[in-house]
C-alpha cells in the first residue's frame, strides 16, 4: 500500500479525524500543567488561546489554498486588541499560502510602506505525516514534527524587486526561471511571509499585490482524502506546537523577572526573523504601587517599539486607545537621548506611560527593525512614589 493510500484509509475510517482531536486534547493539556500557581485568568487565556490559535490552524493548514488562478494577496492587519506573539500594531502581515511544486509571478504596486521583508516560510513537516498517527505521541514528536517550527532559508526586500515608478514583478520559484527578479523558496516552502512596517498608517499606503500560477492549475477547492488526512495533522500540530512552544519560551523569560534578553533560539522556533532586527523578551512582574522602567538610547533603526503581553504572549496591547504599548512614531527620547518607559498601574509622574490594564504579569517585548548597532538597554523595579 502506498503512503497516498495509507492516508486516505485513514482519513476514510475516521482514524485521521480521531488522531487531530487527540492531538488538540494535547495543546489542552499544555494549559493545564503550565500555567503557574493555578492563576485563574491565565487558565482562562489559555484555553482561549488554544481555541484562537486552532482558528488560526484552520485558516493556515485546511482553508488556506495555494492559488489555483491570479488573485490578490490579503494583508493582514493586526486586530484592535490583542494579537499572537507580541505582534506589533505598526505592521502588517501577509501569509500566502503556496505549492512549492509550481511557479508563480508576483506583481503589482510597491506602495509607500517604507519597509517590507520576505521570507520563504518552511515548516518541519515529515514526509509521513498524515500517514501516520500522532495523537498519543503528538507531545513526544514535536522535535521531529512541528509546524510551527519554521526556517526561513530565503529572504528579500519587496524594494529589490521593485522599478522607479513603483511596479512590483517577481517570480517565486524553487528553480532559477532565468529571470533578474527571482525570489527562490525550498522544496519544503508552504507559505510566502512579509512583514510590513509602517511609519504612520495615515499616511502610507500598503502593497498592492497579485500572484498568479505560471502552469495551469485544476480549480478543484475541495482536497482528496489523503491530502485532508495531511491537512488535519498537520493544524491539529500547530495549535500544539504553538501553544508548547511559546510556553516553553515563557518559562525561560520567567527564570529572570523584569528583565529584557536576547532569546533568538525560541524566536526563530516561531519563525522570527533576526537578520533584519533586534529583539529583546522578558516577563515583567510589578505590585502594587511599583513601576518597571525600561531605558534605552535609540540606536539609527528604521522602527522600534515595546510592548506587554499576558502570560500566553497574547498583546495587551489597545491600538485604537494606544495603551499598552509604546513606538517609535509616537514618542521622542528625553534631553540626554534616553527613551524612558514606565510600565505601571498608575500614571508615573515622568516617562512614557505604559499601562499595565489592571495586571501585574505577563510578557513583554522591545522591537528594532534594521538598527545600526546593538542598543543598550537597563531595567529596575522601583515604587512608583519615587518616580521624581
Amino acid at each position: 500500500m502506498t503512503q497516498d493510500e495509507r492516508a486516505q484509509r485513514r482519513l476514510m475510517d475516521g482514524e485521521a479525524w480521531n488522531d487531530f482531536c487527540e492531538t488538540l486534547r494535547a495543546a489542552g493539556q499544555v494549559v493545564i500543567d503550565r500555567t503557574p500557581n493555578a492563576d485563574e485568568q491565565d487558565r482562562v487565556e489559555g484555553f482561549r488561546y488554544v481555541t484562537r490559535m486552532s482558528v488560526m490552524a484552520y485558516g493556515r493548514c485546511i482553508e488556506n489554498l495555494p492559488p489555483m488562478v491570479k488573485m490578490p494577496i490579503r494583508v493582514l492587519k493586526p486586530p484592535p486588541v490583542g494579537g499572537q506573539g507580541v505582534q506589533s500594531p505598526d505592521q502588517d502581515h501577509v501569509v500566502q499560502a503556496i505549492d512549492a511544486t509550481k511557479r508563480y509571478r508576483v506583481t503589482g504596486q510597491r506602495g509607500s510602506a517604507p519597509y517590507v521583508h520576505m521570507s520563504a516560510w518552511t515548516p518541519k513537516v515529515p514526509e509521513w505525516v498524515g500517514v501516520e498517527s500522532v495523537g498519543e505521541r503528538a507531545v513526544a514528536v514535536l522535535e521531529e514534527f512541528n509546524p510551527s517550527w519554521s526556517s526561513t532559508p530565503f529572504t528579500a526586500l519587496l524594494d529589490e524587486f521593485t522599478d522607479g515608478a513603483g511596479n512590483v514583478d517577481f517570480v517565486l520559484s524553487v528553480d532559477d526561471p532565468g529571470e533578474d527578479n527571482w525570489m527562490q523558496i525550498a522544496p519544503e516552502t508552504r507559505e510566502l511571509m512579509m512583514r510590513v512596517v509602517y511609519d504612520d498608517r495615515k499616511t502610507q499606503s500598503t502593497p498592492r499585490l497579485m500572484i498568479e500560477p505560471l502552469e495551469p492549475m485544476a480549480l478543484n477547492l475541495t482536497p482528496g482524502a489523503a491530502e485532508m488526512s495531511k491537512r488535519l495533522s498537520i493544524a491539529g500540530q500547530m495549535v500544539l506546537s504553538v501553544q508548547s512552544d511559546y510556553a516553553d519560551w515563557t518559562d525561560t523569560l520567567l527564570e529572570n523577572e523584569n528583565q529584557l534578553q536576547l532569546t533568538n533560539d525560541h524566536y526563530l522556533r516561531v519563525g522570527g526573523s533576526p537578520d533584519d532586527r533586534h529583539f529583546e523578551f522578558g516577563y515583567w512582574r510589578v505590585g502594587d504601587g511599583q513601576a518597571l522602567v525600561v531605558e534605552f538610547s535609540p540606536p539609527v533603526c528604521r522602527h522600534w517599539n515595546f510592548q506587554l503581553c499576558n502570560h500566553w504572549m497574547e498583546n495587551l496591547a489597545n491600538y485604537l486607545t494606544g495603551q499598552g504599548y509604546a513606538s517609535s512614531q509616537d514618542v521622542e527620547a528625553d534631553p540626554d537621548g534616553v527613551v524612558r518607559i514606565v510600565v505601571s498601574a498608575e500614571q508615573p509622574p515622568s516617562g512614557v506611560w505604559v499601562d499595565t490594564a489592571g495586571r501585574d504579569h505577563g510578557v513583554m517585548g522591545l522591537r528594532f527593525v534594521e538598527p545600526e548597532s546593538p542598543p543598550q538597554i537597563t531595567t529596575r523595579l522601583v515604587n512608583v512614589a519615587d518616580l521624581g
